[in-house]
């Protein structure tokens, strides 16, 4: 293993191409490479793999030995799908099953008993239609018995014949006859085990490989496409492609119950990741966890027993292996890998709770297209400018929790027909080596501690949200100086533990991030208000502790000062107050007192006398609000749009809402917007980053209350010692 990765000052993995020896050899120099890695598609001369630099080996056990996929059809992976919903017009109808969907993608499972792992369903009074009343043919679904206007459709299984990652990879770089590939299914056992071989012989023909690359290890995240190859559902968190009849049954055995395949069609939503998770799919999460962790235990030992490393790239098919929970530190990985481009991307690996190595692959990846379809490596791309916008947002996280590594990945022969893209990540690179150094991975001690409070809790940190990517209030937080920690209800129903000082509760009403029905538990909305009354703070955010209850809909208007208008009080009399408050400290930063929160809620009106009215919109609406409870306070935005202005409201929001506002500027607070400062005491060292195109000029405060004015050019950062000198 390179000295660099012992060393802990930062590595960089370099995706390498055979044939390109030279190239390989200067990139690696003038961007600090230690290690080399192949992508799909593409390998590794041995002329390359002897050079002494660490070897990355990418691994899909799912899809590696397609011989044997191919062989065994009844061993691909399946899920559930959801027929197109038909209204009855007679007492019989027909259902073409896979009507919207893609053919090239699935095959409807005619293995398995239908009539078994089946249903049809009444969607209009929601009764399971008796299994005499339907056959299935074909492709077709007869239905018989119906009730005329209502409306039906068909929960059924199908095989997945073309995986989705190799489905992505092949639609985005137009591999044309390039065989489609399929994936396997370990939960089968004849398969597993046929797993486990393979992978012993690939280790064995793998001598120079140092990091086995799991990408990742079974089961991928729901995408869903049309014939069309139009993407009709996709949710990076969703447990939906890892059903099988067999586990049907195996779930019914072990949890004691069975679960209807509405359990995971959800009507349809597919149990979105912004609904509240019910119990049946919590059961079947943990049920798939708890597989996934003996299966990948099993994989990494083998790494292991072959003198490797073993590292997971926490995307693609990381569904099961959830690493935020206590379980996955069972496993035995030594590193997890994520795709970044953006802060929150950075917090959801650094933060992984264990010791393993943490390490982003960044963006623009090295394809001639984007994740959007735009031109990135190819004419009309412009992958400095995307690359800049990326490592802005990336940096600033950077500041409060440090990976150890970083990379990319795709295809090298593309990335050097751009010359000022070589050029600029070698500046890039340097920046962040710089910051390894001059940091040791040790941030500051952070004042505040902040929950994150939702129906998901601690498995969903730093994960993607109904606010991404607009008005994406983790991304906010993801370079913030605070600790911030994601509980769920279950968390506080007892009381909200003593370690918080603020509690965030944002979302739109209904969604899992709000909290829905949590909200008419007496526990937790007791846990909060005697948090709040005895000095703690709660920022709410869209629509927070929502849910129509009691007369009120904001079951915490109390405490925020504010309430809705959703069309059922409007006849009722308002006597509130209408006067903004003046050189509040939360609007200390606002350009206007109609600032950009993007799209807002609105109908927010004061309802009680103490509340503070900071600010509103064109309408009269109540956009931003603050209100004593207690000995604590509460805070309301009524939107969120990701910006320089929207950064630094957070930030002054979380520190009024916990009673310390006096202390925001008086130690390491830099006063221009558009910059932000992080110190590091044990290496008695302070950074200062510019995070616009443009120069600026701020002035800091350092850790003993001293100022000092820094200028900085456009996107720069420059390092000081504590006693203000630059480094």
């Amino acid at each position: 293993m390179s000295e660099k990765i012992h060393a802990g000052k930062g590595g960089f993995t370099l995706p390498a191409q055979a044939g390109m020896d030279d190239v390989v050899l200067d990139l690696a120099q003038r961007w600090g490479a230690d290690a080399f890695r192949d992508s799909d598609g593409t390998e590794l001369s041995e002329s390359i793999t002897e050079l002494g630099y660490d070897i990355y080996s990418t691994l899909c056990l799912i899809r590696a030995d397609q011989e044997w996929n191919n062989a065994h059809p009844e061993d691909h992976q399946q899920k559930f799908l959801y027929s197109t919903p038909q209204t009855a017009r007679a007492d019989t109808m027909e259902i073409e099953i896979m009507a919207r969907y893609s053919k090239e993608q699935y095959r409807i499972d005619e293995i398995n008993d239908c009539k078994k792992y089946w249903e049809v369903v009444n969607r209009t009074t929601g009764e399971v239609v008796p299994v005499s009343d339907w056959d299935y043919a074909e492709g077709v679904v007869t239905v018989r018995n119906c009730a005329k206007w209502n409306v039906y459709s068909v929960n059924f299984l199908v095989y997945q014949i073309w995986e989705t990652t190799s489905m992505y990879n092949h639609i985005t770089n137009n591999w044309g006859d390039k065989p489609h590939q399929s994936g396997i299914d370990p939960r089968k056992k004849e398969t597993r085990e046929h797993i486990y071989q393979f992978l012993v012989k690939w280790l064995e023909t793998h001598p120079n490989t140092d990091w086995v690359r799991f990408t990742s290890m079974a089961y991928q995240f729901p995408i869903i496409t049309n014939p069309k190859s139009e993407t009709l559902y996709q949710d990076w968190y969703g447990y939906l492609d890892c059903m099988s009849a067999q586990a049907l049954d195996e779930f019914e055995e072990k949890k004691g119950y069975r679960l209807r395949p509405n359990d995971i069609v959800d009507n349809g939503y597919f149990n979105s990741t912004d609904r509240v998770p019910t119990k049946a799919y919590l059961d079947w999460i943990e049920f798939v966890h708890e597989f996934m962790v003996e299966f990948t235990k099993q994989c990494v030992k083998q790494v292991h027993d072959a003198g490797k490393k073993a590292v997971m790239f926490y995307c693609d098919h990381w569904i099961g292996t959830e690493p935020y929970k206590p379980a996955f530190q069972e496993i035995g990985m030594d590193g997890i890998i994520g795709p970044c481009i953006n802060g929150r991307e950075v917090r959801r690996v650094a933060d992984v709770p264990g010791g393993m190595l943490k390490e982003l692959r960044l963006y623009p990846y090295f394809f001639e297209v984007d994740l959007m379809g735009e031109p990135t490596f190819k004419e009309g791309g412009d992958p400095v400018r995307d690359c800049k916008k990326y490592w802005m947002w990336i940096r600033r996280a950077m500041l409060r929790k440090l990976v150890h590594r970083i990379g990319y990945g795709g295809y090298l022969d593309l990335a050097i027909k751009f010359p000022d893209f070589v050029d600029y990540l070698e500046y890039q690179t340097k920046e962040y080596y710089a910051l390894c150094e001059n940091s040791q991975f040790t941030p500051a001690e952070a004042p505040l501690k902040v929950g994150i409070l939702n129906a998901w809790g601690a498995h969903r940190s730093w994960g993607y949200d109904v606010t991404w990517p607009l008005g994406s209030i983790t991304e906010s937080l993801s370079g913030q100086p605070f600790d911030v920690e994601w509980i769920c209800f279950d968390d506080i129903r007892g009381g909200v533990p003593e370690r918080f000082d603020v509690i965030i509760n944002y979302g739109y009403a209904g969604t899992s991030w709000s909290g829905g029905e949590n909200w008419t538990d007496p526990r937790v909305v007791f846990a909060i208000r005697e948090f709040v009354d005895s000095g703690g703070g709660l920022v709410g955010v869209f629509d927070p502790t929502s849910h129509e209850n009691g007369g009120t809909f904001y079951q915490l208007w109390d405490i925020l000062g504010v309430q809705k208008e959703y069309g059922l009080s409007g006849d009722c009399k308002k006597v509130i107050p209408t006067d903004i408050a003046q050189g509040h400290f939360i609007a200390a930063d606002l350009a206007s007192t109609k600032p950009a929160l993007g799209k807002h809620v609105q109908t927010i009106y004061p309802c009680i006398e103490s509340t503070q009215i900071i600010a509103k919109d064109d309408e009269g609406s109540v956009t931003i609000a603050a209100n004593d409870f207690g000995k604590g306070r509460g805070v309301y935005l009524a939107g969120f749009e990701l910006g320089a202005e929207q950064n630094r409201l957070l930030q002054r929001a979380i520190w009024f809402a916990a009673g310390r506002e006096g202390e925001m500027e008086k130690r390491w607070f830099a006063s221009n917007i558009e910059t932000e400062i992080a110190a590091y005491p044990e290496t008695g060292k302070y950074i200062v980053i510019n995070n616009s195109n443009d120069p600026q000029t701020t002035t800091v405060v350092d850790g003993e209350g001293r100022a000092k004015t820094v200028e900085l050019d456009a996107n720069a950062s420059a390092w000081f010692d504590f006693e203000g000198n630059e480094i």
